[in-house]
């Protein structure tokens, strides 16, 4: 799947992978040269928004606060981890394309 990581700091998930994320919130941490966003279980736990971009169902959540310096913004080839349960963002390397 693509994702873009946004020159503002936001990554934006199609309407087909934003079903993941039912309550609409989510952690996101780096591991490895990654971006992992999870899916919070329940409301009350807190994590971070999945902002609605339009009526097709298009979310973005803000994760520049979670990058390492020196990540390019751009078009990602991103991956759900069945085992982990979470998104998996290359930040850095050859699946990074700059332009649409």
């Amino acid at each position: 799947m693509k994702l873009e990581l946004t020159s503002t700091g936001y990554l934006h998930i199609p309407a087909e992978e934003a079903v993941r994320f039912p309550t609409g919130t989510a952690i996101a941490l780096v591991r490895g040269g990654e971006l992992w966003v999870m899916p919070v279980s329940h409301l009350g736990a807190g994590g971070l928004l999945l902002k609605l971009r339009n009526s097709r169902g298009d979310r973005s959540i803000f994760v520049q606060e979670f990058l390492p310096e020196g990540v390019m913004p751009g078009i990602r080839d991103a991956i759900w981890d069945d085992q982990y349960g979470t998104l998996r963002i290359p930040l850095f390397g050859s699946d990074t394309m700059t332009e649409r």
